[in-house]
């Protein structure tokens, strides 16, 4: 259902123009009903009494239905209005004052049957207002009073009725527009955090993966070198062997760039989502450690807040970059899988495994990222990571947000928003 269904179904008795109106008309009632006591001293004292009675009756009834009426089912309200109008009929015989209480009874009528109920009820009591003054003698003054009164009542009401109609419109055109302002508001800070990704990404790219590279060019072109000297091959075999080693750690180093370049690029997280981000995270690492790595998803896709869908992303990034580095694995498959309770990244290859005990507190660092690291900020975003292997292989990674911490993960940014404002 929309903002303006919602807005325009409220109980207009909790509109504000509505609660003017009924301020008014208790202040009709506490008017007419005053003057309808003072009438008492011209009346003889039993009548006076028993008028006296009623007019107190009938103030009662009103306002105490007026206070809690509007917790009222329907028809108690209807049976409400029909005893007013019963100590309303009664008091006429005692009093020709009561005939103005018809004034209250109208408005009452129509804000408790607004539809066509109200408007019988209203030429009812009009009639009944009228036949009243019947053994007295009908003048135009005692028709025309009531049936203009009636008149009047109607216009007041149906005009009310159409300003509150128009505030519930302007009131969830309001509501429309700061939930536009909302989308655009978070709309722009995922474009700033998106521009600043892509800065970061660019930044690596033109000073750590070109320094890298850089060092391997360097690295082979040494090695030419030494190998175009008349040096023996035992005097060779040292200088290579480190030549080799840092070779090698260049070229570690350098994929793992080149996946924070991939993790960081904007595309993939605002146009190709998180399964698109892991497919080019495990593209980059299928290259550089010429290992076969695939990515699947189950479970309907769900659109996560970017701190989610980064945290995530870095722990593939880790796992994976683990994986091509110290697994000797042939295969990985990284998992993405959606379900009603949870959102569960899972990384498996077929390698030599590990003992996890053992690296638990391994340090993360440029040329690993350890478990500890992994888990810590598996933990950041409230969910807990696992690990199943032992020497011999394979190895699981596995980490499972529940979905009411990721609830609650957009509601803090939700929040955020709004005190930046």
């Amino acid at each position: 259902m929309s903002s303006t269904q919602v807005t325009l179904e409220r109980d207009p008795a909790n509109l504000r123009d509505h609660r003017a109106l009924d301020t008014g008309v208790h202040a009709l009632a506490i008017t007419l009903l005053g003057v309808s006591a003072i009438a008492a001293v011209g009346y003889e004292f039993d009548r006076a009494a028993i008028h006296l009675v009623l007019t107190a009756l009938f103030g009662f009834l009103y306002f105490y239905g007026a206070y809690y009426r509007n917790g009222w089912p329907s028809w108690i309200q209807i049976l409400w209005a029909l005893s007013l109008t019963g100590v309303w009929v009664v008091e006429l015989f005692v009093s020709p004052v009561a005939v103005y209480w018809v004034f209250i009874l109208f408005f009452l009528y129509l804000r408790v049957m607004d539809n066509w109920r109200g408007i019988a009820a209203v030429i009812i009591a009009l009639t009944i207002s009228i036949m009243v003054q019947i053994p007295q003698g009908l003048t135009l003054g005692g028709i025309m009073g009531p049936a203009v009164s009636a008149g009047v009542v109607l216009a007041i009401h149906y005009s009310f009725r159409a300003i509150s109609q128009i505030s519930a419109e302007r009131e969830a055109l309001i509501d429309e527009l700061v939930a536009t302002r909302d989308r655009l508001a978070e709309s722009e800070r995922e474009a700033g955090v998106v521009q600043e990704r892509q800065r970061l990404a660019h930044e690596i790219h033109d000073t750590v993966a070109q320094g890298l590279s850089s060092i391997q060019m360097l690295l082979h072109a040494a090695e030419r070198d030494l190998h175009a000297t008349q040096l023996s091959e035992e005097e060779l075999e040292q200088p290579l062997k480190r030549i080799d080693a840092a070779r090698q750690a260049a070229a570690d180093n350098l994929a793992e760039a080149r996946a924070m370049i991939a993790a960081l690029e904007p595309a993939p997280l605002s146009e190709n989502s998180l399964t698109g981000a892991l497919e080019r995270i495990a593209e980059s690492f299928s290259q550089t450690g010429d290992i076969d790595i695939s990515v699947s998803t189950d479970g309907e896709v769900q659109v996560l807040p970017m701190s989610v869908e980064a945290g995530l992303l870095r722990i593939a990034q880790g796992a994976t970059g683990n994986v091509v580095k110290h697994s000797e694995a042939t295969r990985a498959q990284i998992s993405l899988t959606f379900s009603p309770t949870e959102v569960r990244l899972d990384v498996v290859d077929n390698g030599k495994g590990f003992d996890p005990e053992s690296l638990d507190n391994h340090p993360s660092g440029l040329g690993h990222v350890g478990l500890d690291a992994m888990r810590s900020r598996a933990r950041e975003m409230g969910g807990e990571l696992l690990v199943e292997s032992s020497p011999g292989g394979p190895t699981a990674l596995s980490v499972a947000l529940p979905v009411t911490t990721i609830e609650s993960e957009e509601s803090s940014i939700n929040r955020k928003i709004e005190e930046d404002r």
